[in-house]
């Protein structure tokens, strides 16, 4: 099935990069202490908060300037947007729970119109080299769930009707290079409060099921990106009945825990993505803290066999996202976050970073488009 599936990825400036999403804190705080948390009550908030936070006439025709400080109006990223690096064409793609798709090339963002897109829903997305697209998946639903795949070609979502299409819970996917397959995570919360994770993969028509992590303490929330010193696929889950997390190894067949001496700490949503150059993976997640104190996102690498604790990234209280833009060896790595205390509505104010090797540089963003 993986025999097929290669292509390389195309040369890029450095200022080519991608998009993030955030959520309020007080519903990141209720999320990060649910034991488990279900699904259904994720999804459901994310409707909810999009609803909120976007203000009539999502589609304006009013166009942005071009700004010389380090942050800017962008789009909204709400709480758990699909984003991946389009490498076809060299730009970012973002679908948040507005339905807006926005793209992000060269320092800048621009409201795309595509002819059709996903239901607002519950998403993650990830770059296939072997179909040459972005691949996303997300659930949406809160009486009768279900699960919908689509394809971004550049201008357009493209619905898939797979034969297989995988249960509707937590998501996270990754690109594995080494057996050149989509790899995707579905948390789901039984009603006795247990955890299934499982895992499906993509061969480019299709989902098929494989071994699952097996672990009663694991929780929905996971982290997937694929680690360029072993060749292997990690994960990183959330333990909240332990309060820490723990970390998996996919050999392509099944998962194996890790025995770590550090553990970054629990979140309710976490992002793992490549350090290019330095063939190491960068995890972002929240600093654990009492209820109601500021959160503050913690930057952990990946050094193949533990976890490092880096320099934090921007303001309290809220959830930066990061997305690698090229290969493991050219690109740059970005985050962007909502500034805190924002006033709701369909733009919001944006700050960008750059991944410099051992801490992040806030850049400019230069021009926002709608």
């Amino acid at each position: 099935m993986a025999g097929n599936r290669e292509s390389g990825l195309r040369d890029f400036s450095h200022d080519e990069w991608l998009p993030f999403d955030q959520p309020a804190p007080g519903l990141l705080h209720q999320l990060r202490r649910q034991s488990p948390i279900r699904p259904t009550l994720v999804a459901l908030a994310l409707v909810v908060l999009a609803t909120v936070a976007i203000s009539p006439g999502r589609m304006s025709n009013a166009q942005g300037v071009a700004v010389t400080s380090s942050t800017a109006n962008g789009p909204l990223l709400g709480f758990g947007p699909a984003l991946a690096y389009d490498a076809k064409h060299r730009q970012v793609v973002l679908l948040n729970q507005a339905g807006q798709t926005w793209i992000w090339a060269n320092r800048s963002w621009t409201l795309a119109h595509p002819a059709d897109s996903p239901p607002t829903g519950l998403e993650v997305a990830a770059w296939d080299p072997a179909i040459g697209k972005v691949v996303l998946v997300g659930v949406v639903g809160e009486a009768s769930e279900f699960t919908y795949s689509y394809t971004w070609d550049g201008t357009s979502w493209n619905l898939l009707h797979p034969g297989v299409i995988p249960p509707a819970g937590a998501l996270s996917m990754a690109y594995d290079a080494a057996t050149r397959e989509l790899v995707l995570l579905v948390g789901l919360a039984g009603p006795s409060g247990t955890i299934a994770v499982q895992t499906w993969i993509f061969d480019g028509k299709g989902w098929e099921p494989r071994a699952g992590l097996d672990s009663s303490s694991l929780s929905v929330s996971t982290a997937l990106g694929f680690d360029p010193s072993t060749r292997t696929m990690l994960a990183v889950s959330t333990n909240f009945s332990a309060s820490g997390t723990s970390t998996w190894r996919w050999d392509g067949g099944h998962w194996d825990s890790l025995t770590t001496s550090h553990h970054p700490p629990p979140s309710a949503r976490m992002t793992l993505v490549n350090q290019p150059g330095s063939g190491k993976l960068l995890l972002l997640t929240e600093a654990d803290s009492p209820f109601g104190d500021p959160t503050v996102a913690q930057t952990w690498t990946w050094s193949g066999r533990d976890w490092e604790e880096r320099t934090p990234l921007g303001d309290s209280n809220v959830i930066p996202y990061a997305v690698t833009a090229g290969d493991a060896l050219h690109g740059d790595l970005w985050a962007f976050e909502e500034i805190a205390g924002a006033t709701p509505s369909a733009l919001r104010p944006l700050a960008a970073f750059r991944w410099g090797g051992g801490h992040w540089d806030r850049l400019t963003i230069d021009r926002v488009t709608r």
